[in-house]
């Protein structure tokens, strides 16, 4: 009975077999579109073509739960790639992803095709997903960034730093502010911007009321000769009275604030500074973008930001010297994020504390006159946990010696020289005279026993702080004078007892065996409390 059994269970299972067969591809075929549908969307930053120019991207979002790994942007249009970007690794799911583009073409007026492909879990293809982005008529190439968008920050003048994008040959501009009504509240006219970046003050009537205004840029893009406009929406809010203008002094004072909460970042998550002599930059703190990013205003000069950073993201905590710097090869610009992952970090706060600075020629010699540099502390707190909750403040100040004498003051000493041949005394030196204090002296000498040092002739003591890397030492000082070695790759930041302050860029390169290829920038700046 068993070997019947045994028999009989052949065929029997073979029908079953076959009738799974029959029944399953059915199902499956069904059920494989769903699994490998692209669970995520795209679009970009703009409609505006001329907004693409210094910072195109995609933003990528991947549906909760999705394994999504190496997204790729393209955007085309009658079969020509216009922009395109990756990245690599898996994407957050439930979150979007901000994927840098390359322009490979002038985007105009029209329709094209953004497209993403990505990897899907349990797909054995790549999947893409397709739309149509419209682009308008390209607006006036020229950005205008209120110092702050709280309504105590703008007392009887409206504060922006006007500037044009990628050094676009800008001629004759009228600035106006609309309020929500169309009612111009202020107006004022730039007879030539060209290729450089101004503070506009446009004159009010005590301050203004909170609400949704726009700012109108009409001008003339000299590059194309056309005329064109340009509207960008800005949300004041009520608050701040800490970013007024400052009176001018021996020292430049520039009070920057971006604030938003409840969700509502759009129009009030950018703010803009002027490094005078040396370019333009912009605060900018949404939930896709964090950072400080710096546009020099002279193609041909070599300019650069080091900063000591402190990140917070609640478990861990990261302090560390960053640079970023313009030279051959590397863009219009440059920034440094807030961010520590990508995507964002959902909470995080922090600071900065750096200095900008102009070093002289690409390429060239040194030696030359240089900008003054400027210095800065910037401070940030965000919570991106929950959507319509969501908030950031920032709040930075930027320092500037004017050449003024009365107090506060700022000054600085400045080394530049590329090449052994080009270290004279006179390159490699920087002193100023600082009142009430004394000489305070940079020196970065050619050679490995080369003098490289920041000196104080001052009775006056102080802590000094050298920070390299991820570390930072101190060395107390009852008594002056000070004397303290300059990293090859730091900073150093002096507290003196007196209540003055020092920032320090060191960079230096000396023991290569071609002595043409050695060389040494340092930027110092001494300011009044």
């Amino acid at each position: 009975m068993p070997l019947m059994l045994k028999r009989l269970s052949f065929p029997f299972m073979f029908l079953v077999v076959g009738l799974a067969a029959a029944s399953f591809p059915a199902s499956q075929a069904s059920a494989a579109p769903s699994k490998c549908r692209p669970p995520l969307s795209v679009k970009l930053n703009s409609h505006d073509p001329t907004q693409l120019l210094e910072g195109a991207q995609a933003w990528v979002y991947v549906s909760p739960r999705a394994r999504v790994r190496g997204a790729r942007v393209t955007v085309k249009r009658g079969g020509k790639l216009f922009a395109n970007g990756r990245v690599t690794g898996r994407l957050a799911s439930g979150r979007t992803t901000v994927v840098k583009l390359h322009r490979k073409r002038t985007i105009s007026r029209g329709k094209y095709r953004v497209s993403v492909s990505a990897k899907i879990a349990g797909c054995s293809k790549r999947r893409s997903k397709t739309r149509v982005w419209g682009f308008g008529t390209p607006s006036l190439p020229v950005k205008a960034l209120p110092y702050s968008t709280r309504v105590n920050d703008n007392v009887d003048v409206v504060r922006f730093a006007l500037r044009p994008i990628r050094r676009t040959d800008i001629g004759a501009v009228r600035v106006t502010l609309v309020n929500s009504n169309g009612a111009t509240v202020a107006e004022d006219l730039i007879p030539g911007l060209g290729s450089d970046q101004v503070v506009v003050e446009l004159p009010i009537s005590s301050r203004l009321k909170p609400g949704k205004y726009t700012v109108r840029l009409a001008g003339q893009d000299r590059s194309s000769n056309t005329w064109r406009r340009s509207d960008q929406e800005i949300r004041f809010v009520s608050g701040g009275g800490s970013a007024k203008p400052v009176s001018p002094t021996g020292m430049e004072v520039q009070k920057v604030a971006v604030d938003w909460s409840a969700g509502k970042w759009q129009g009030r998550q950018m703010a803009g500074f002027i490094a005078p002599g040396i370019g333009f930059g912009e605060i900018v703190c949404s939930p896709q973008q964090q950072w400080i990013r710096f546009f020099p205003s002279n193609g041909g000069r070599e300019a650069a930001m080091m900063a000591w950073t402190d990140k917070d993201w609640g478990k861990y905590r990261e302090v560390a010297l960053r640079e970023a710097k313009y030279a051959n090869g590397t863009g219009p610009d440059f920034r440094e994020g807030f961010n520590k992952f990508g995507p964002t970090e959902k909470w995080s706060r922090g600071s900065f504390q750096g200095i900008i600075s102009d070093r002289g020629p690409i390429e060239g010699p040194g030696g030359v006159s240089l900008a003054p540099p400027t210095t800065y502390d910037l401070k940030w707190e965000w919570d991106f946990s929950k959507p319509k909750k969501s908030s950031c403040h920032v709040e930075a100040i930027f320092r500037t010696g004017t050449g003024r004498s009365d107090k506060p003051i700022a000054r600085s000493a400045q080394v530049v020289w590329r090449g052994e041949t080009n270290a004279t005394p006179k390159s490699t030196v920087g002193s100023v005279g600082f009142p009430g204090l004394g000489d305070v002296t940079v020196e970065a000498e050619a050679g490995p026993t080369g003098v490289r040092s920041l000196s104080i002739d001052s009775a006056v003591g102080g802590r000094v702080e050298t920070r390299e890397g991820s570390d930072a030492e101190s060395v107390v000082f009852e008594k002056g004078p000070i004397t303290a070695r300059l990293p090859n790759n730091g900073m150093i930041f002096v507290q003196l007892n007196s209540g003055e302050r020092i920032v320090v860029s060191s960079r230096w390169k000396v023991n290569d065996p071609a002595p043409e290829n050695n060389w040494a920038v340092v930027a110092a700046q001494i300011y009044s409390p």
